[in-house]
């Protein structure tokens, strides 16, 4: 392959444009390129991005389109579950979803197209009745108009939107778990309220989305920081603790440092800390160990979690009763949180929790 086609990485340009820059019909039939949509290739070692690759369907393949869905969830930084889309969420490097600025890339940093990786599946919505054949690597939804932004160059559909799309087809928690982050201000979307969703689902009832996304925001809560929060939270809760402050400020005793308490109830002088997958690096691990420490010596009692009790959330509701039950707090036994967690692995709210079969 020349070497002057080291200057278009991340390009993603019609057969006749790379003819143009001195490939032959050969070398696009070749492993060093990689077909995205019909007419349109890229470097395979060297793919274009996420945005352009939305830029290029909204421009040539489908103008007029909106991305949707977990395509808009994506521009947005909106947490999602690995098993949506496969896995397509990985492009974000955060378990939290969001986005560390700049383009996001097509692939996560792991995966290449050389070694079969696959391209993310993009969602676009257009009008019913509009005419749309199948295209390479699209889902199009034929969806009902609804409210749009523009982020960068691409329309997308407006967060609030997107939360309607995504209540399609995410179980209830993940949902909700979007809906937080959208709230706690963890995305690239404008400030959003509460009030703020609840006016557009009023401006949308009747439509696909909207009773399951009302009956998710009932559920969501805005200092919320992490999905793993989030469905922490709502497993605790389902079996019947008292709902816990969350993210609560505290001063360190020396330095005046503030810390925030991940889930707390204040009368019981209880916090239980969660650490999600972002707390694996040996730096991290030291940083929580020394911030356990700190919380402890205010005088708090820290229960530790971490995304392997999401799987199995029996010792922590165990863990969690016996601490909150010692200090005067009403909490379920041991008979009430066998039987939901029986229930809760029967109903599967939660993709994150779906990993691991009972017993919990």
């Amino acid at each position: 392959m020349a070497k002057s086609y080291r200057d278009y990485g991340g390009a993603l340009l019609t057969r006749r444009e790379w003819m143009r820059l001195g490939a032959h019909s050969r070398d696009l039939a070749g492993p060093e390129f990689t077909t995205v949509f019909h007419g349109h290739l890229t470097l395979t070692d060297r793919p274009m991005t996420f945005d352009a690759m939305a830029w290029v369907l909204q421009d040539a393949v489908l103008p007029g389109s909106v991305l949707s869905h977990s395509s808009a969830a994506l521009i947005w930084g909106i947490p999602l579950p690995l098993q949506l889309d496969d896995g397509v969420a990985r492009i974000l490097g955060r378990e939290d979803g969001e986005r560390r600025g700049g383009p996001l890339p097509a692939l996560a940093d792991d995966r290449s197209l050389r070694s079969g990786a696959a391209l993310p599946l993009l969602h676009c919505r257009i009008a019913p009745g509009t005419g749309a054949g199948t295209i390479r690597g699209v889902r199009v939804h034929r969806w009902e108009p609804g409210p749009t932004m523009t982020s960068g160059r691409l329309l997308v559909s407006s967060p609030s939107e997107t939360l309607r799309e995504l209540a399609t087809v995410l179980p209830r928690w993940d949902l909700v778990a979007a809906i937080d982050a959208v709230l706690a201000g963890r995305t690239s979307c404008p400030p959003t309220s509460p009030e703020q969703l609840r006016e557009h689902l009023a401006t949308m009832r009747g439509h696909r989305g909207v009773a399951e996304l009302r009956r998710a925001l009932d559920l969501a809560r805005e200092r919320a920081w992490s999905p793993g929060e989030t469905i922490m939270r709502l497993i605790i809760t389902g079996t019947g603790f008292p709902e816990p402050s969350l993210n609560l400020p505290v001063q360190e005793r020396r330095g005046g440092r503030q810390r925030y308490l991940d889930l707390v109830w204040s009368a019981a002088g209880c916090v239980l800390e969660y650490d999600g997958d972002g707390h694996r690096t040996k730096q991290q691990w030291r940083e929580d160990e020394m911030r356990r420490d700190e919380i402890a010596a205010l005088g708090w009692t820290v229960i530790r979690a971490t995304g392997a009790d999401l799987q199995r959330p029996r010792r922590i509701l165990v863990r969690l009763a016996d601490a909150l039950g010692a200090r005067g707090i009403e909490v379920p036994g041991e008979a009430r949180i066998n039987t939901y967690l029986a229930d809760l692995g029967r109903s599967r709210p939660s993709w994150r929790i779906a990993g691991a079969p009972p017993p919990w």
